[in-house]
């Protein structure tokens, strides 16, 4: 750094000294980054790549500076689960010689330990807190001045922007907010490697962002054969990616053979013979998962091609998504015909009552995989040199984004059972897998007789229930609907 001086005025170099702390260059470059943050800004930066970077070690140190450079400040040092939290980072951040500057402890979650300079005055003391990420909706009451976050790719992105709202502590004038990461698909990539973020837009509001690649070569405290011995040893793509810091060589993705360019469908719409739309259901809050839906049209010859889709939260979603499958449908002019997933057993009925066409997923022990394996196959070319049979149109914005990232977890070590894909905004493509399940019963030609589980006629004499008075019936009711209702347009 030029000037081991802080905005605060803590002298950095005193306080590595007593530590007996050496930065990487790298690790400066990230201190470097943070000192430009201006007064009652906010710097968002992106420190990741390699394994063996010192992306630990740096956030650790990084938190101990940070509260004693501002005194009274709150930092968060966070982790996605509390296992790894609390046997990596927090054992990294005690192991940072910082008992000389620690007054108190609490061992409660979410643990926090009490630091403060003997130069300030009485009573005042900043606070580090070590907090897991799995379960971030209680974030919304906090105030830091600082949050670091390890293995930020494994953290979901909604848990990554509520904290960054958190950022208001008064005894901090510069804001920070640090993500460390290796090399996975995800929000971490998008903003920091990816530069989705918009830089200008940013600094227009008194903000910054930056990304600082690491690599293993980087970390001169590693024995001097680490990397060269990584290299023999792991699979091409774990070096490019672990070794190497390349954000552009993963594995593991549960659709490899996605890709946004040649899956977007740029011409013309054809004629369609059906209409079919998958569901996941979320929760009714600002801070729970996600509530997807996602409507293609079939063509006559098997193509499926994405026309909408809806990503949505927070209290009355519900009434918002049901009116969004009637505009869908009005839009369309023909009925769809959607896949729920099945453990929202009492809104599929009441949608049925209402008119609606609604069916539950298939679900039971491999459904998920065998869901996955529709739509690999639609991906794919329907024949040698051909085209895939599955598409999206270009007003599908959150779609190729999730797909791009939606990645199986790390097998275990006996590899035993079946791959499971990470449970990390996977609210859209759950959708779309249910979505697959209605194709494939479409095209087998299953709805050419009624369903075993629409609703029949009310006999003579008997009222519907007024449970069908749903949004989605009221905004679909029209003249003939009742005798319609077991047809499917075009088959």
């Amino acid at each position: 750094m030029a000037s081991s001086k802080t905005a605060a005025g803590t002298d950095l170099a005193k306080l590595w000294a007593a530590r007996k702390f050496r930065p990487t260059a790298k690790q400066r470059l990230l201190y470097e980054a943070l000192a430009r943050t201006p007064l009652d800004g906010l710097s968002l930066v992106g420190y990741g790549g390699a394994m063996g970077g010192g992306k630990t070690r740096a956030l650790c140190e990084l938190a101990l500076d940070t509260a004693l450079s501002f005194p009274g400040t709150r930092v968060l040092l966070a982790r996605h689960r509390y296992t790894a939290l609390r046997t990596t980072t927090m054992e990294e951040f005690f192991n940072c010689k910082a008992d000389q500057f620690i007054t108190g402890r609490d061992r409660s979650r979410p643990e926090s330990v009490r630091l403060r300079l003997k130069s300030w005055k009485k009573g005042i003391e900043s606070v580090v807190y070590f907090r897991h990420l799995t379960e971030w909706t209680g974030l919304g009451s906090e105030q830091y001045g600082a949050v670091f976050i390890d293995e930020a790719g494994q953290v979901s992105e909604q848990a990554a922007q509520m904290l960054i709202t958190r950022l208001r502590h008064p005894a901090q004038r510069q804001r920070w907010f640090v993500a460390a990461s290796n090399p996975w698909p995800g929000w971490f990539q998008r903003w920091f490697a990816g530069g989705e973020l918009p830089a200008d837009a940013l600094a227009e509001a008194g903000g910054r962002i930056e990304f600082i690649p690491a690599r293993v070569e980087d970390n001169g405290h590693l024995p001097p054969n680490y990397a060269a011995m990584q290299r023999l040893l792991l699979p091409r793509d774990w070096v490019e990616r672990f070794i190497d810091g390349k954000f552009d060589a993963f594995a593991g993705l549960v659709y490899p053979h996605f890709d946004p360019e040649r899956h977007r469908w740029n011409a013309p719409l054809p004629q369609f013979r059906a209409y079919v739309g998958g569901i996941d259901h979320g929760a009714p809050s600002d801070i729970g998962h996600m509530t997807a839906a996602i409507a293609a049209g079939l063509t006559e010859d098997g193509l499926l091609i994405r026309l909408a889709e809806f990503e949505q939260r927070g209290p009355n979603v519900g009434e918002r998504l049901e009116r969004w499958m009637a505009e869908r449908e009005a839009q369309l002019g023909r009925a769809v015909h959607w896949r729920c997933d099945r453990s929202q057993g009492a809104w599929i009925e009441k949608m049925q009552r209402g008119g609606a066409r609604v069916a539950p997923s298939q679900g039971g022990p491999g459904s998920v995989n065998r869901g996955i394996g529709l739509v690999q196959a639609r991906l794919a070319d329907r024949e040698e040199g051909g085209a895939p049979g599955g598409w999206f149109h270009p007003r599908l914005e959150q779609f190729p984004k999730r797909m791009r990232e939606y990645a199986w977890e790390e097998p275990r070590a006996d590899h035993e059972g079946e791959p499971k894909p990470r449970k990390l905004d996977d609210d859209l493509v759950d959708a779309d897998r249910y979505m697959h399940e209605e194709a494939e019963a479409a095209e087998a030609g299953l709805h050419g007789r009624r369903r075993m589980w629409e609703l029949r006629e009310p006999a003579r004499g008997q009222r519907r229930s007024r449970i069908g008075l749903s949004t989605h019936d009221r905004l679909h009711r029209r003249p003939g609907r009742a005798a319609a209702r077991t047809a499917w347009p075009g088959i």
